[in-house]
């Protein structure tokens, strides 16, 4: 459910969440310090910008190595998404914006941005609507030389107004993560008509992910927005610039985008051989069974599977057994995703307590779940970062024991004495030591049996725990869970919820238990202050779904955020793995490092190896030749109907 993974910043650590508040509240108070000009020779324009690595694509270079820059440009692209849409415009929350206009990712097709990722590099951007970037040592300001050449759909020229436009813009966007990312920056200057500076806020220099504050950033036209509220829900396509633009579609159902022809950036080192689908179509689900009889019938072209049943035994339909459709797990360039963890909503106060936590991680047998009803399918999640140098690994290391240290009566025990690993007696589905370690736990908490059931024992309030989940398959999976926790006296259930109606229930902290899928990318400083500052769980539509306010958690992700080599960095992440594992602020079970995708033998695709990312939208073309031999045609009718 990639559509909810908002990567949002928010202000870092135990001093700075305090600045960020402030700075949030009240954008007027800019930061007071002298903007001296740099000198020329202090200006080096350089062709992209690495956090932490080095570039591994030269200047001048024709192409990334994952892109085919002789691709055809034709054919459609056909894809599926759960739940409803009904907004273009992704800088608000209100409403649900469509695929194609994604404020982060690839998969915003309407807009351009600054920077263009490399999916082959850990944290590499290289310019896209700038030609080149400059940044002062010190981090005191970023400076971009735009692009002469760029411009709108509608043959407008891309101007300094629209750089400065969208920077106002974004600071008043409801939308948490485009506000975050611009509060790090004090103010932008227009050096001249294709030179602009941004000076950045003073407790945000030397961070090494600032230049990608506004570089990440959708660029929005001012001639556009700036007689339109670019914080109300967008029925209308709006202008853009980028390699699509809609074409057809029906709000809620579905959308189709067209290929400009004449993109301004086609012929760009960053996008050679990418968008080569004259259309890419979405379509919109209720469910995951409805989605998967679609690929069946012919109707959508590739998806990723993630029913562990499905992927074992279901793909045994004609076309699949011909060869046509075709299953593949692609090895990931990023830490294992963490799938659909559960999380207590700790405003409520009964979670509030480690060991409640831990009595409730105690019953969740993971191994016996995934072998019984999943077909062994997924890996353990023992980390927020599996598979990956950021994960901790062993005992802390003296680098790690550093910034522990400090905070040694606020984090558990055996954060400082042993490594982390999954509850113990797994595989057997019903563990008496488990179990026995859990009532005592609780007990120890105050909770109490009576009768069968766990009460409180000075309140008599019976224990609840609502979990609630997005799609039946995940309810099938909490399922034995639930029951466990019933063994033990709690008035356990889990509901599938239909999407807008869960995110509503996220967001507003509607649950005791919900579930939110977590992918670290490689250098994941933003994806974790929105997820687990306190300053995100004290922010409106902020992502710390969980709500957790740890003084620790908020340092050790301030530390990850402004690490300036590897050595700090994987002191960092490693910490605070260790710190987030051990409090069991999430009780972590399923996990994988590949993607299970399935698709129409219709495509062309470079070779490739882990990429951070699925690369069907931007880097695969309509084969001809494939898709006469797959069939295709014969297939777009089955027992499910044509589209």
């Amino acid at each position: 459910m990639h559509h909810f993974m908002g990567i949002t910043q928010i202000a870092q650590g135990l001093v700075a969440t305090l600045g960020l508040l402030v700075a949030v509240s009240n954008f007027a108070a800019a930061a007071t310090f002298e903007k001296v000009p740099p000198a020329q020779s202090d200006v080096q324009y350089q062709h992209g910008y690495a956090y932490i690595s080095d570039l591994k694509y030269p200047s001048g270079f024709e192409h990334f190595d994952y892109t085919n820059p002789n691709a055809p440009k034709t054919g459609e692209l056909r894809l599926s998404e759960l739940g409803t849409w009904d907004t273009f415009n992704s800088a608000t929350y209100k409403g649900r914006p469509q695929n194609g206009v994604y404020l982060w990712g690839h998969e915003m097709l309407l807009y351009d941005r600054l920077f263009v990722s490399a999916e082959d590099e850990p944290a590499s951007f290289y310019c896209n609507l700038c030609e080149g970037v400059a940044y002062a040592p010190n981090g005191k300001w970023i400076q971009y030389k735009l692009r002469p050449n760029a411009y709108w759909h509608d043959g407008e020229p891309i101007t300094v107004e629209d750089f400065v436009f969208t920077f106002n813009v974004y600071r008043e966007a409801l939308r948490i993560e485009a506000r975050m990312a611009i509060s790090r920056l004090d103010s932008i200057e227009v050096i001249d008509e294709d030179e602009i500076r941004i000076w950045v806020a003073p407790d945000h220099w030397n961070n090494p992910v600032t230049p990608l504050a506004l570089g990440n950033l959708p660029i929005l036209p001012k001639h556009y927005w700036q007689d339109r509220d670019i914080n109300d829900i967008t029925p209308q396509p709006p202008l853009g610039s980028g390699p699509y633009k809609p074409a057809d579609y029906q709000i809620g159902s579905y959308i189709r985008w067209e290929r400009v022809k004449n993109w301004w950036a086609k012929d760009l080192p960053p996008n050679r051989g990418r968008y080569n689908f004259d259309y890419i179509r979405w379509d919109y689900f209720r469910d995951t069974n409805s989605r998967f009889e679609a690929l069946k019938s012919n109707v959508i072209d590739v998806r990723e599977e993630t029913n562990p049943k499905s992927w074992a035994i279901e793909y045994d339909f004609p076309a699949a057994l011909r060869g046509a459709v075709k299953k593949e797990m692609q090895q990931m360039g990023l830490p294992g995703l963490m799938w659909w963890p559960i999380l207590w909503n700790q405003d409520r106060e009964r979670f509030k307590d480690i060991r409640v936590r831990e009595a409730l991680w105690l019953m969740y047998d993971f191994e016996w779940t995934n072998d019984t009803l999943e077909h062994g399918y997924w890996d353990y999640a023992s980390s927020f970062f599996l598979n990956s140098p950021m994960g901790h690994q062993g005992l802390p290391s003296e680098d790690e024991l550093k910034l522990l240290e400090p905070f040694r009566d606020q984090v558990p025990e055996r954060v400082f004495t042993q490594p982390f690993s999954r509850p113990p007696h797994a595989g057997k589905g019903w563990h008496r030591d488990n179990v026995r370690r859990a009532i005592e736990l609780l007990a120890a908490a105050g909770w109490q049996l009576e009768d069968g059931t766990l009460v409180n024992a000075k309140t008599g309030e019976p224990f609840v725990v609502r979990l609630i989940g997005l799609s039946p398959s995940q309810a099938t999976h909490f399922q034995p869970y639930v029951k466990n926790l019933q063994r033990i006296g709690i008035d356990a259930s889990v509901r599938a919820l239909e999407v807008s109606n869960w995110l509503f229930r996220m967001r507003s902290g509607e649950f005791d238990g919900g579930c939110y899928w977590f992918i670290a990318d490689n250098t994941p400083g933003l994806a974790l202050m929105n997820r687990f500052t306190t300053a995100s769980a004290d922010q409106d539509y902020g992502e710390n779904y969980a709500n957790i306010r740890d003084p620790a958690v908020d340092f050790l992700v301030q530390k990850v955020f402004t690490a300036r080599n590897k050595r700090d960095f994987y002191a960092a992440t490693r910490a605070l793995d260790r710190v987030m594992m051990w409090n069991f602020y999430y009780v972590t079970g399923r996990s994988r490092t590949k993607r299970p995708v399935v698709y129409w033998d219709k495509f062309g695709r470079m070779p490739i190896g882990p990429m951070k990312r699925r690369m069907d939208v931007d880097t695969w073309w309509w084969d001809e030749r494939k898709a006469a031999a797959s069939g295709a045609e014969l297939d777009t009718t089955s027992e499910t109907g044509a589209r």
